[in-house]
C-alpha cells in the first residue's frame, strides 16, 4: 500500500485529500510545515508527498527542492492557491510531477497520484492518468 505524505496547513484541505486518498486504498498522513514533512521523510518509508506552496517556515518550494534533489528523490505533487511563475518554474526546474492549483477537482488529483506512483487506473475511471501541470495556466 503506497504510503503519501500530506504538507498542508489547511486542516480542511489536508483531510479532504488524505480522505479522498484513503478512498483509493493509500496510507496517508500529514504535517502542518515543511520542516515536520522533513523530519517525517527521513524514516524512508513514504511513497510520494503533496504539497502546499505557502506553509510557515519553509516554503514548499524548497521542500520540493530537498524531495525531489535528495538521495531517494520522490514524486512531489504542489496544490496551491498562489503559484507565481518564478515558483512554477523553479518547480519545473527539478522535476516535481504537477501542480494543482486550488480549488482542484479531487479525481484530478486522485489520477495524477496513481500516475506518479505507476499505478494503473481503476475501472470506473478507464481515462489514462496524465502528468504534467494539472491545468496551471
Amino acid at each position: 500500500m503506497p504510503s503519501i505524505l500530506i504538507v498542508e496547513d489547511e486542516t480542511a484541505t489536508a483531510w479532504a485529500i488524505a480522505e479522498s486518498l484513503k478512498d483509493d486504498g493509500h496510507e496517508t498522513s500529514t504535517v502542518e510545515s515543511a520542516e515536520d514533512a522533513l523530519i517525517r521523510l527521513r524514516d524512508g518509508s513514504l511513497d510520494l508527498v503533496i504539497t502546499d506552496l505557502r506553509l510557515p517556515g519553509m516554503s514548499g518550494v524548497q521542500l520540493a527542492r530537498r524531495v525531489r534533489t535528495g538521495r531517494n528523490p520522490l514524486p512531489v505533487i504542489v496544490v496551491t492557491a498562489f503559484g507565481s511563475k518564478q515558483a512554477l518554474a523553479e518547480l519545473d526546474g527539478f522535476g516535481v510531477h504537477a501542480v494543482f492549483p486550488k480549488p482542484f477537482r479531487v479525481e484530478q488529483l486522485r489520477r495524477s497520484v496513481r500516475d506518479a506512483l505507476g499505478i494503473a487506473g481503476s475501472a470506473e475511471d478507464p481515462r489514462p492518468a496524465r502528468s504534467g501541470r494539472g491545468g496551471t495556466t
